[in-house]
């Protein structure tokens, strides 16, 4: 009989690190955007398109009505990612939570992603917004325990990943719902 709290001698003890306990990490890739022109700043420039802005807002709305708080909205610096944030910040009635990453640019690595996410405080639940393919990315990657796998976000689609960690990387995804879905739950 083994009483008290036993640990094989073989397997040290230890509390996987988190993100947080229990955090919750969104993912929002940005809305439906202008084509690319010749009058637009490259694809930096690029503005949310009036359908863009309103099904974005029907995607804040849908997390006011959950009554999400975050610690933090993360955007990468691209206009039509920034304005995607900024939507979703007044919505949720909080405009000084937004940052601009880098990390959250097209092209950049799901390794100086995490290295971000990791130094953000504990007790906060996080919305990145910004890309694919770094978003479908990162997501697999956290649901799969590092693992190689992408899942697909269209524009506007929203993710919910409950108790992210990143040492060991694990996560649960409860959901992934286009705007479609989203806007036929309001």
């Amino acid at each position: 009989m083994v009483t008290g709290n036993w640990q094989p001698a073989h397997e040290p003890f230890s509390i996987p690190t988190s993100i947080s306990p229990n955090v919750d990490i969104y993912i929002l890739r940005h809305g439906r955007a202008e084509k690319r022109a010749p009058s637009i700043e490259g694809d930096t420039g690029r503005a949310l398109t009036g359908q863009g802005r309103t099904e974005i807002l029907g995607v804040a709305e849908f997390l006011a009505s959950r009554d999400v708080v975050f610690g933090c909205i993360a955007t990468s610096p691209y206009v039509r990612a920034m304005e995607t944030a900024q939507i979703v910040a007044k919505a949720l009635g909080k405009r000084g939570i937004l940052m601009q990453w880098e990390e959250l640019t097209p092209g950049s690595s799901i390794e100086a992603l995490e290295s971000r996410i990791s130094g953000r405080p504990e007790e906060e639940s996080l919305l990145i917004v910004g890309h694919e393919p770094l978003l479908g990315e990162f997501t697999g990657y956290m649901i799969t325990a590092g693992h190689d796998a992408a899942i697909a976000f269209g524009k506007g689609g929203l993710a919910k990943i409950r108790n992210a960690r990143l040492d060991p990387v694990s996560g649960e995804l409860q959901w992934l719902l286009t705007v479609r879905q989203i806007l036929s739950m309001k």
